[in-house]
């Protein structure tokens, strides 16, 4: 037997009910006194609220690891590889495939007729999912998984045989040695790839650029936004959205200051905008300081 009244709809933390943007500007206007009075906002103005919460959100959390797989065949001499084109080459997103429209070098991913098939679409705004920033490159030349002829390889033998077997090899101290050298060596000869990435026109770029005669395939990790559709269940946002929506009551009362209403009543708008305004200020400090999306510790000590 059902607990919830007739026609209602109840959800839990990680089954909300509010799934739409008419689903939260309907639990906004409840939660100020509607319907049983009259709100001075419309729902586009909320609608408009609702999505500068998410804005403000996707700047500081709201985002999802994932991996790419870059291919360095795509990639342009003194311009870099635009994150649209690894994702693409990512099974795991579902590539969408490319369009022909070209605005220079970039190439823009066509939309499919069942967009919901491919992660990397944001439906709601009908285009990809924006990176956020890489945080790792991996060449799959040599750092995959075949090392049986590389020279980690040849030294962890060498050290296995001085221990086991006795009279040829060297001991750790010689392996601690070697492993530095090889460390200033790609550093010196800049053999370890570096990577630069703009989020704004989401290029990532690499140095030294790969080079046509010598093409490899690679990994790269990024944070990439969460569609609106995930972003619209955030109770940050909600009550983010919220607290907007009551400065913006607030302000269009202020306008009618002074105005004396029926029964002899008057307009106070003081006490919501600075209730707004507080939650506003509060909301911003909990995003900034406890509710970004942290990679996790790598290390522990004690």
């Amino acid at each position: 037997m059902s607990v919830l009244p007739q026609g209602y709809k109840g959800g839990t933390n990680y089954n909300t009910s509010v799934v739409t943007y008419d689903d939260l500007s309907l639990r906004i206007q409840r939660q100020l006194g509607a319907p049983l009075i009259n709100l001075e906002v419309s729902d586009e103005q909320i609608y408009d609220f609702i999505t500068d919460a998410i804005e403000y959100f996707t700047k500081w959390a709201g985002y999802t690891e994932e991996y790419l797989v870059f291919d360095s065949k795509v990639y342009i001499q003194g311009y870099g590889i635009d994150v649209y084109k690894m994702v693409n080459a990512t099974p795991e997103l579902g590539g969408v495939g490319v369009s022909s429209n070209i605005d220079g070098l970039v190439e823009y991913p066509s939309i499919s007729a069942t967009p919901s098939l491919s992660a990397a679409v944001d439906v709601d705004l009908g285009s990809m999912r924006r990176v956020i920033d890489c945080f790792e490159f991996s060449k799959g030349e040599d750092t995959g998984i075949n090392t049986l002829f590389t020279l980690e390889q040849s030294m962890a033998q060498q050290i296995y045989s001085s221990y086991m077997i006795g009279n040829f090899g060297f001991d750790l101290t010689t392996w601690e040695v070697l492993k530095d050298f090889i460390k200033i060596r790609n550093k010196v000869l800049a053999m370890v790839p570096q990577f630069r990435f703009d989020p704004r026109t989401q290029v990532l770029k690499i140095l030294p650029e790969p080079q046509k005669t010598n093409t490899y395939l690679g990994v790269v990790g990024c944070y990439i936004e969460r569609p609106i559709k995930d972003l619209i269940r955030e109770r940050w946002v909600q009550k983010y959205a919220l607290a907007l929506t009551k400065i913006g009551i607030a302000r269009t009362r202020e306008k009618f200051t002074g105005t004396a209403l029926m029964g002899g009543g008057n307009v106070n708008y003081s006490a919501l905008l600075a209730e707004g305004l507080d939650e506003k200020k509060t909301l911003e400090q909990e995003l900034m300081n406890e509710h970004q999306d942290s990679a996790p510790s790598m290390f522990f000590i004690g």
